[in-house]
Parts: structure tokens; C-alpha cells; sequence
């Protein structure tokens, strides 16, 4: 799916991008095509799937089976494995040992970014631009996802670490990036079941408390503040959540509201 529209948008907002959609940190393999990118779509989708991938980037130089049982189990375990392996994302180098192919991969975020980028192409059928560099923009211009929503701009957020490896600085900047972008919503985004409560949203009350605004719990982790940003996580799911902000955004003003 095109996304000139993203690009025209942000244009409009007097920014260029300067960089968009890189490819080179993936965890992809070098001949990687339509038919892998589909696949890891869906494996990506399970949250199991994406710590397998988090604990094989860590371990990437070398790593048994043995490594990646923190949270999953054997079976789960090869069974990932042996997919990373059938489509070349992960090498076995002798006695039971494997490493991750691409020696520039240090990070599961680029992934995810992509990740969260074809959840808004695919499932909510609005173009998405990931990885994005803007010229002309506050707070160092990098933006993980925007995406052409019904014609309104919104930004997306994505953290791959736990709300432990998060610190206040990071949410600080995410608010100067979201004031710089101006989009009409714009999601804080974590990959994680912890609760959101504990660290991450009290960043938030802290920072905003001048501001006079209230964050306010809107159902299981995700929270809200005034209908246009979000906090976020992965409990139940990701797609979920994301559906459940996109539709409270869409549809909190009534029809006969101004």
C-alpha cells in the first residue's frame, strides 16, 4: 500500500523525510521477499514469538536451545527455531549451536517498528511509514510509525523493552516529538504484560500535571488522555489494542458535537 499520503501530510506540516522504511537492522534474511515478509507477519503476531526473537538477538553471536528457555518451552522454542532456520534468519554452526546470520542486527526494535507498520497497512487499511527521519522537526525528528489514518496523521510510539529499561527522559521526548509532529493521535506503545501503571503512566501524570490534563484508565493496560493519546501494551494483544484506541479516537465525539 502506498504511502505518498503520509509523506504529502507531513509535507504540508513543513517537514521532509529524510529517511523512511530502512531495511538494513531487520531480522530478515539477505533473499528475503513478499511470501517471508507475510510469514513473519503472522509469526509476530504472537507475543511467545516476540520474546524468542528478543532472547536470539541477545544470544545472536552464539546460543543453544538451552538459552531461550526463559519464557517459552522446548517445544515452542524449536519450533520457532526451526522456522528461523527454514528461511535462513538463523544459522546452525555445529554441536547443537546456532547465531542469527545479519551481524547488524543488535535490537528487536526496528523489527517491531516494522511490525506495528504492517498492522496499520494490513488491519486497519491505512498507509504507514516506519523508521522515519524528518527534517525541519523538534526533539531530534525520529519517529517510530505515522500513518495516514481517515486522512488525519497519527504517530505511533514503539518500545520493545520493558517498562523496567524505560526511564522518564524517553516519555519526556515522545511528548516534545508528538507537540513538534501535531499529529491527531498519537499512541505510547510498549511490547510487554506488565502493568503500565506501576512506572510508565506516572511518567506521564508527572509530566503533564501542569498541563492540567487527566490520565485516565480505559480498560485492562491502556490508558487515555483526552481521546488522542494513548498508553498502550500488549496485554491481550497489540492489534487489539491498537483497534480499541483507533476506534475511541474515531468515534469519542458524537455526531451532533462540535
Amino acid at each position: 500500500m502506498p504511502a505518498d499520503t503520509v509523506t504529502a501530510m507531513l509535507k504540508r506540516r513543513g517537514f521532509d523525510v529524510l529517511i523512511s522504511n530502512p531495511t538494513d537492522y531487520l531480522v530478515f534474511p539477505p533473499d528475503w521477499d513478499e511470501a517471508f515478509e507475510g510469514e513473519l507477519y503472522e509469526m509476530l503476531k504472537k507475543y511467545s514469538f516476540r520474546i524468542f526473537i528478543r532472547d536470539v538477538i541477545k544470544n545472536r553471536r552464539s546460543f543453544r536451545v538451552e538459552d531461550l528457555l526463559k519464557y517459552s518451552t522446548r517445544e515452542w522454542v524449536e519450533r520457532y527455531l526451526r522456522f528461523l532456520v527454514d528461511r535462513g534468519v538463523v544459522e546452525e554452526v555445529g554441536g547443537e549451536t546456532y547465531r542469527l546470520k545479519s551481524r547488524a542486527v543488535f535490537s528487536f526494535g526496528d523489527t517491531l517498528e516494522w511490525w506495528v507498520k504492517e498492522v496499520f497497512e494490513k488491519e486497519f487499511f491505512s498507509p504507514a511509514l516506519w523508521g522515519v527521519r524528518l527534517g525541519g522537526a523538534a526533539a531530534g525528528g525520529d519517529y517510530d510509525v505515522i500513518a495516514d489514518l481517515e486522512g488525519k496523521l497519527v504517530y505511533v510510539e514503539v518500545k520493545s523493552s520493558p517498562p523496567k529499561n524505560v526511564e522518564e527522559v524517553e516519555v519526556a521526548n515522545f511528548l516534545k516529538r508528538v507537540e513538534a509532529l501535531a499529529p491527531a493521535m498519537a499512541v505510547f506503545l510498549e511490547d510487554t504484560r506488565l502493568r503500565m501503571k506501576d512506572k510508565i503512566v506516572p511518567f506521564f501524570e508527572g509530566l503533564l500535571r501542569d498541563r492540567g490534563v487527566k490520565v485516565e484508565r480505559l480498560r485492562g493496560e491502556t490508558f487515555g488522555i483526552g481521546d488522542r493519546l494513548f498508553i498502550t501494551n500488549s496485554a491481550p494483544d497489540i492489534i487489539g489494542n491498537l483497534a480499541f484506541c483507533i476506534r475511541r479516537f474515531l468515534t469519542s465525539r458524537g455526531f451532533w458535537s462540535k
